[in-house]
Formats: structure tokens, sequence, C-alpha cells
């Protein structure tokens, strides 16, 4: 598939991208976006893995995360990591969970695994990695995942695993199945100063992606996307394209700007609570919210 022009070259309003305000540090309040109908694709895929992010150091956190993978530190009596594959094992066509771990964690994933429920199957891949000097970076881990995993053409999920998800997915997975299309997430950030620090977002009236950047100096949308990005078989390739070309292989959001400009994206709203658990404050916060939940 190659990028087209959109049906609307109008750029969508707020209230069309995504309603909703900043309610805390890496907490937003945003209702789902209604996909326009410009593109009548549906996935005929009826099966979708999904590969979730955690072969990270997470320096950041330390000294909490030194001995402790961040998706395995607890927020409200589980794991961080539970409340994102609770979410996801509630998409109807879901047939596998991978996770892809660091070699210092491997075994501590494995050992959550042990003492995990899912209804499918889930495997935890080591990326042979043991420190943050030594890490393959997003990108790679994702296109190693890719290739240890059998997708069999089917339509995937790529989510980091500090995402800390209590909304329900199926809206989002709903839109990504009526546009047929690779389709982001977006919240809104009301900071100019903290949206410099994820992506920048911009959509055209009919929820099509028109512009995506990551961590933009002047940023002139205020929608972001979240690392949850619904994908179809096409995208594999590209994983292979992108890195032979000197992508950055760490942050996920710079192969999202770079496949923006290749192939037509579909964006949806995200619900709430969200947090990304990116440092101690984040992380104090969501366990102060889901004590009150």
């Amino acid at each position: 598939m190659t990028k087209g022009d959109s049906a609307s070259g109008g750029e969508a309003s707020v209230n069309g991208d995504c309603l909703g305000k900043n309610s805390g540090e890496g907490r937003f309040e945003c209702a789902l976006l209604t996909l326009g109908t410009s593109d009548s694709r549906m996935s005929t895929f009826l099966n979708m893995k999904a590969i979730l992010l955690a072969a990270g150091f997470a320096t950041r956190l330390y000294p909490l995360t030194r001995n402790r993978a961040k998706p395995l530190l607890e927020v409200g009596g589980q794991p961080i990591i539970n409340h994102l594959i609770g979410r996801i094992q509630e998409l109807p066509d879901l047939s596998e969970i991978i996770v892809v771990a660091n070699a210092k964690f491997s075994s501590d994933f494995a050992g959550w695994k042990a003492g995990f429920q899912c209804r499918v199957p889930v495997e935890v891949l080591n990326d042979g990695t043991t420190s943050d000097a030594t890490k393959l970076g997003a990108i790679r881990d994702i296109e190693f995942a890719t290739r240890r995993a059998d997708l069999n053409g089917e339509d995937w999920i790529v989510a980091a695993g500090d995402n800390l998800i209590g909304f329900d997915l199926r809206p989002c997975h709903a839109a990504f199945r009526r546009s047929g299309r690779p389709t982001i997430l977006v919240r809104k950030i009301d900071e100019e100063s903290r949206q410099r620090k994820y992506n920048e977002v911009r959509l055209d009236s009919q929820g099509n992606v028109r512009l995506f950047r990551e961590k933009p100096a002047s940023p002139e949308s205020r929608l972001a996307a979240i690392c949850f990005y619904f994908l179809t078989p096409e995208v594999v390739p590209l994983l292979g394209d992108y890195l032979a070309a000197g992508g950055n292989p760490d942050a996920p959001g710079y192969f999202i700007e770079w496949l923006s400009e290749r192939i037509s994206l579909a964006a949806t709203g995200i619900g709430e609570p969200w947090f990304d658990i990116g440092d101690r404050a984040s992380l104090e916060e969501a366990r102060e919210v889901y004590e009150q939940m």
C-alpha cells in the first residue's frame, strides 16, 4: 500500500481529534475519536498477536528497577504488565501474546508467566542483552519478535510493557478493524514542554494521520500517540527497511514517523485511566489513583 492523499484537505478540530484534558502527570481523560469513512477497506484477518516490549532497563527508576523489570513493578496490587494484558486479552481475535524481555530479567518474566492466567498462550522471548549499554532498542526488539514469532500474515499489536492501561481497548480495536489500516492511539497533551518529550500527531478531518513527528522541537498540535499500535502484515518487512536505512532503533515513535511517510495510518483516541510509567513521580501517581479505584 502506498500513502495517498486523504479525502479531505482540512485538519481535524480538537473536538474531532480527541476530547479531554490533562488530569495529572502521565494521565489523560480522552474521548474516542470517530474515524471517517474515506477508506472502506476492512481488515480480513481473524487472528491477531500482541508483542509487548519489556526488554528495557528503566534506569530512570533506579534503584527500584535495578533488580526488577519495570513492567513487573506493582500498581494496585498487581504488576503493571497484568493491567496491560488484562485489557489486551479482552480483544476477541487475540491469538497469542509475546513478551520481549532482556537476559537480565527473562527468568523473572518466566516466573511471572508461570503464575499468570491468560486466555491465550503467552511466550517470553529473551533478546540476549544484559545492560542498558548493550540493549537492542525497541525497533530491533520488535523485529526480533516478528522473526521468532510466526505471524502467519496476521494483524498484530505492538505495545510498551510499561503502558498502564485501565480503559477498554475494544473500541480502539473496532476502529482499527473499520479502517483496515495501521492505527495509532492518541491522546491530548496540554503542555508544550511535556509534548516535546513525546511526539506530535496531526490529523485530517477524516481521522487520518497527516503528520507524525517524534520529539518535536516546536509542536503545533496537542495530540500525541502512546506506544500502542495496531498493525497490519504489510508493516513487518518495513521494519528491516527502516533499520537498513539507518533509522533510530530505540524509540518506537521514530519508526512510526518514518512509516507515516510511506503508508496511510489511521488514529483513534484513548480513554482513561492511562499512565506512562517513566519515572518515580508517574509511578507514585498511578499507585495513588489505583488505590482509590
